[in-house]
C-alpha cells in the first residue's frame, strides 16, 4: 500500500512538473511561430503552427520601421552600465554592513530592501519631475540613475548574505598580516563570494534588461530602449496591431536573456546556493 502511494505521488509530481514546463515554454514557443507568419494567417494556433506564409517579413520590418538597433544600443548601454554601477556601490556596501553587529544590519537591510517595497508607478512622476530640474529628462544618465534606484537595494539585499558567510579568521588574519580594510575587501572577502557577486551581476542585467515601466515615463527618445521601441507596432485604431512584427522583435528581445541565462545558468545555481550556506 505504502509502495502504491509512493509511486501515486511519483506520477502526480512528475505530472505537476510536466504542467509547469508546458505553461513555461508554450508561450515562448507560440510566440516564436507568429514571428515567422504574416499578420493576416494570425487567427488560431492550428494556422500559427503551420507551415503556410513561413518567411522572415517581421524580422525585417522591425528592424527597419522599429529602429532596432537605436533601441539595442540603448538597452545595451542602460543594462551594462546599471549592473557595473551597481555591483561597484554594493559590493563595497554589503561588504560594511556585513561588519555590523547582526541586529543592526538586519535592520539597515531590511531599511534599505523596504525602498522597493514603493510601487514603481508612484516613483516615475517625482524621478521625472527632479530629473526635469537637472536637465537629464530624457537621457540616457537620467534613466540609468533610476535603474540604479530601483536594482541598488535588491543586489545590497542579496550580497550582504554572501559577505556575512566569509570566514571572520581569514579576514582576521589578513588585518593582522598589515591588511587595510579596503584590500581585505578587495584581495580577500571578493574572491570568496565572487560565485555569489556572479549571480547578482546576471539577475541584476536581466531586471534592468526586462524594464519597462520607467523607460516610458523618463526616457525621451535617444534614450529608448527595446522595452519601450516595440510599443511602436501597436497600432491605432486605423493601422491596428502588427502581431507578427511584435512577436518578431519581442522574440530578439527575449533571446539575448535566453542565450545569457542557458550559458551562465550554474552561476546563478551556484552563487545563490552558496548564499544559504554559513562558511
Amino acid at each position: 500500500m505504502m509502495r502504491m502511494r509512493k509511486r501515486l505521488m511519483t506520477v502526480l509530481a512528475h505530472a505537476f512538473l510536466v504542467v509547469c514546463l508546458l505553461v513555461s515554454v508554450v508561450p515562448a514557443f507560440m510566440l516564436l511561430a507568429v514571428s515567422f507568419k504574416p499578420t493576416a494567417i494570425f487567427i488560431s494556433p492550428p494556422e500559427i503552427l503551420s507551415l503556410e506564409g513561413f518567411g522572415f517579413g517581421n524580422y525585417v520590418r522591425a528592424f527597419q520601421l522599429g529602429d532596432f538597433v537605436h533601441h539595442l544600443r540603448n538597452s545595451l548601454f542602460i543594462a551594462v552600465s546599471a549592473t557595473v554601477l551597481t555591483l561597484v556601490v554594493c559590493t563595497t556596501m554589503a561588504f560594511g554592513l556585513s561588519k555590523l553587529s547582526p541586529r543592526v544590519r538586519s535592520a539597515l537591510t531590511f531599511l534599505i530592501l523596504s525602498t522597493r517595497f514603493v510601487p514603481y508607478v508612484v516613483l516615475a512622476l517625482p524621478f521625472f519631475l527632479f530629473f526635469l530640474t537637472l536637465g537629464i529628462s530624457g537621457t540616457r544618465p537620467g534613466l540609468l540613475l533610476a535603474h540604479l534606484a530601483m536594482q541598488v537595494p535588491f543586489a545590497v539585499w542579496l550580497l550582504v548574505e554572501f559577505f556575512d558567510g566569509v570566514p571572520r579568521e581569514i579576514e582576521e588574519a589578513a588585518i593582522v598580516d598589515g591588511c587595510s580594510p579596503l584590500r581585505v575587501y578587495w584581495n580577500v572577502s571578493l574572491p570568496i563570494v565572487i560565485s555569489g557577486v556572479s549571480a547578482c551581476a546576471i539577475l541584476v542585467f536581466i531586471l534592468s534588461w526586462n524594464e519597462y515601466l520607467f523607460a516610458v515615463f523618463i526616457s525621451g527618445y535617444e534614450a529608448q530602449p527595446l522595452t519601450v521601441g516595440i510599443t511602436r507596432f501597436l497600432g491605432a485604431m486605423d493601422t491596428g496591431t502588427q502581431y507578427g512584427v511584435i512577436a518578431a522583435y519581442g522574440s530578439l528581445i527575449v533571446l539575448p536573456v535566453i542565450l545569457l541565462t542557458l550559458v551562465l545558468n550554474r552561476y546563478i545555481v551556484s552563487g545563490l546556493t552558496a548564499g544559504a550556506v554559513k562558511g
